[in-house]
C-alpha cells in the first residue's frame, strides 16, 4: 500500500467535525491533544481546516511521535507489601544480574504483567500464583512492610487493569502474585532460556 508524504504547507481536503463539511486543510506544525483529553503530542504535523484553523486529520507520518508521546506519559503503581516480596525481588533481579539496580524490579514486573494480560502465561496460574503467595507467606500483625512504587506507561497500567477484573483479585494481590511466580521461576526455577532473556533485558536497562 502506498502512503503519501505530507509536507508543511501542502493542501488536502477533508472532513472538518467542527465545520461539518468537506474543507480545505492545510498541513502545518501543531500541538495535537489525545482524543481523551490526557496530555497532547507537540509539533507534529496536522491537517488545519482552512475554515476554522483546528486540527482535522493527522497523516500516517505522524503516527509514530503520538504512539512514542503516549508511551513516555506515566502512570502509578503502587501497594504496601509485606517486606519480603520486596526481598524476592530484589534478590530475582541480583540473580539476573548481580550489577543490576533496583530499578530492575520494574522490568521484571512489567514483563511479567504483560505476559499475563496478554494470555502468554495463563491466567489460572496467576490465581494458583496468589494461592500460594498467601499460605507461603502469613501475615502476621505488626510484620515489617514496604512501599512497591512504580510509574509505568499506560499500557501496563491497562494491564493491570485486565488482570484485576478477568481473576478479581486486587491490585495488590495482583502484584503479590506476580512477584510469587517471579519467584518460583527466577529464584526457585532458573530456567535457562527466561534467565537469557532476561539477562539481555538487564544490559538494556542497565
Amino acid at each position: 500500500m502506498k502512503i503519501k508524504l505530507y509536507e508543511e504547507g501542502e493542501k488536502s481536503n477533508a472532513i472538518c467535525s467542527h465545520c461539518k463539511q468537506l474543507v480545505g486543510t492545510t498541513f502545518r506544525r501543531r500541538d495535537v491533544p489525545f482524543s481523551d483529553g490526557r496530555g497532547e503530542v507537540k509539533n507534529i504535523l496536522a491537517a488545519v481546516c482552512d475554515v476554522c484553523d483546528r486540527v482535522v486529520a493527522v497523516p500516517a507520518q505522524s503516527t509514530p511521535a503520538i504512539r512514542e508521546a503516549r508511551q513516555k506519559q506515566v502512570r502509578p503503581i503502587e501497594a504496601q507489601l509485606p517486606a519480603i516480596y520486596l526481598d524476592i525481588l530484589d534478590l530475582a533481579a541480583y540473580m539476573v544480574d548481580s550489577a543490576s539496580s533496583t530499578e530492575f524490579r520494574k522490568v521484571l514486573m512489567m514483563l511479567y504483567l504483560h505476559r499475563f494480560a496478554s494470555g502468554e502465561y495463563p491466567r489460572a496460574r496467576l490465581v494458583k500464583a496468589h494461592r500460594a503467595a498467601i499460605e507461603r507467606f502469613t501475615e502476621q500483625r505488626g510484620a515489617a512492610r514496604r512501599r512497591l512504587s512504580m510509574k509505568v506507561t499506560p499500557r501496563i497500567a491497562e494491564d493491570v487493569k485486565i488482570l484485576m477484573h478477568d481473576t478479581t483479585l486486587s491490585q495488590t494481590d495482583v502484584i503479590k502474585a506476580v512477584i510469587f511466580q517471579i519467584q518460583s521461576d527466577v529464584i526457585e526455577g532458573q530456567k535457562p532460556a527466561l534467565m537469557k532473556e532476561l539477562c539481555m533485558l538487564s544490559i538494556i536497562y542497565a
